[in-house]
């Protein structure tokens, strides 16, 4: 028989060990990284080391994505659950309006005249900023519930944020000096120079990957066409960051840019994005804002003269119209993210315009290669060879509107 201080000290050298273990394994548990997609961090200590990173967070390093769905369009929210799952992103629901009380609307500038259903849809718009202002989110990504997008939507978020923090960033070492020369406003004869991303050394943002958040209002990633800023804008910088070699972006004989004029596709050559100042902008169905961007929007947009529909309102805050002050806004060219044109009757696209007539026989995502919606069943069995309805060399669809 041992002595009992022997077996003393055996029993606490045995439940030190077992101690030791169970604080190691409950270390290993909780120490253990996450993957960034399922732990995003919006916050870093060292400069920031790894900001761009956030984009690949399931928010594309935004603190939220919002899309605003009409309850009774059942449709387009199993579609916009179904492509954010299999995209790995995050998105919350915002009812869309069904009735605006007389007393409640915003006065109209002169010669406008909403009707309801546009006016529903300007107040969706306003209500998901109202909310972004009462939870003090501090950037959010606002969807438009037809909204489609590439599979490679991350890699391309993360080309944009480095993109337009080219041009939102001072030059190194500086405060007030920045790439572009037409910045802040051109002068009448300048002429619009064109940068590579990594062509010029700049401060590294430190508030979001797209560049800091006190330097953008709009980034206006989801439209229907735009154009350049031109000299006799007079309030708008000129300059323009050129992706090229962009395989996620169609040949030229694919692209379709329609409100917007043709100068991307004549003036650079084949997969080439552009990403610059906002102007003449059309449709609202992606855009990201801040918190002090979103406070002025909901005091334009709601309480303030409306201009017109969501799209033509935003454009004039955008673009300081109608005396407004403009703001900082971002767009980049081809958009990436566009309205998904189901095959079926067109009148099922949208519940604000009546204009669409007839019956569509190809599905169809305009500009955008790899769709989420048009590979569903690929996404879903595990398959690789995705769908492209725009493929190099070959003839472009008539996709008609």
């Amino acid at each position: 028989m041992q002595p009992s201080s022997v077996r003393g000290r055996r029993t606490l050298i045995t439940v030190g060990i077992l101690l030791l273990l169970t604080l190691f394994g409950y270390t290993i548990h909780y120490a253990a990284p996450q993957s960034p997609l399922l732990a995003p961090s919006l916050h870093h200590t060292d400069h920031d080391v790894g900001i761009l990173e956030d984009v690949l967070n399931r928010t594309l390093g935004f603190q939220k994505i919002y899309a605003i769905n009409l309850p009774y369009r059942t449709d387009h929210r199993d579609a916009m659950s179904l492509a954010a799952v299999l995209t790995d992103l995050d998105i919350e629901y915002i009812d869309g309006v069904t009735d605006v009380h007389e007393k409640a609307r915003p006065p109209m500038g002169a010669g406008v005249d909403l009707d309801e259903p546009t006016l529903r849809a300007l107040r969706a718009h306003v209500n998901t900023l109202r909310l972004i202002v009462e939870n003090n989110i501090t950037t959010a990504l606002i969807l438009e519930d037809d909204a489609d997008w590439d599979i490679r939507i991350k890699e391309q978020m993360q080309s944009f944020a480095k993109a337009s923090s080219l041009l939102l960033q001072p030059l190194q070492g500086t405060t007030d000096q920045f790439v572009d020369p037409s910045y802040p406003q051109p002068a009448s004869n300048e002429r619009p120079q064109n940068f590579e991303i990594g062509s010029h050394a700049i401060e590294r943002p430190s508030t979001s990957p797209y560049g800091d958040i006190d330097r953008w209002d709009v980034l206006w990633i989801g439209h229907c066409g735009c154009r350049f800023p031109e000299a006799n804008d007079g309030n708008t910088p000129l300059g323009r960051v050129v992706i090229l070699n962009d395989t996620t972006v169609p040949e030229k004989q694919h692209i379709q840019m329609q409100f917007g004029n043709n100068d991307l596709t004549n003036e650079y050559p084949n997969h080439t994005r552009v990403v610059s100042r906002a102007r003449v902008n059309t449709c609202s169905l992606a855009y990201a804002v801040s918190q002090s961007s979103a406070r002025r929007l909901l005091y334009e947009m709601g309480l303030n003269v409306i201009n017109g529909p969501t799209d033509l309102t935003l454009r004039s805050i955008c673009e300081g119209s109608e005396g407004r002050r403009s703001r900082v806004c971002l767009t980049v060219q081809p958009q990436l993210f566009q309205h998904h044109r189901t095959k079926g009757a067109k009148s099922s696209y949208s519940d604000v315009s009546s204009d669409h007539t007839g019956y569509n026989e190809q599905a169809f995502t305009r500009n955008v290669r790899w769709s989420t919606r048009l590979n569903f069943a690929k996404l879903l069995d595990g398959e690789t060879d995705y769908i492209d309805l725009f493929r190099d060399g070959e003839k472009p669809l008539n996709l008609g509107f």
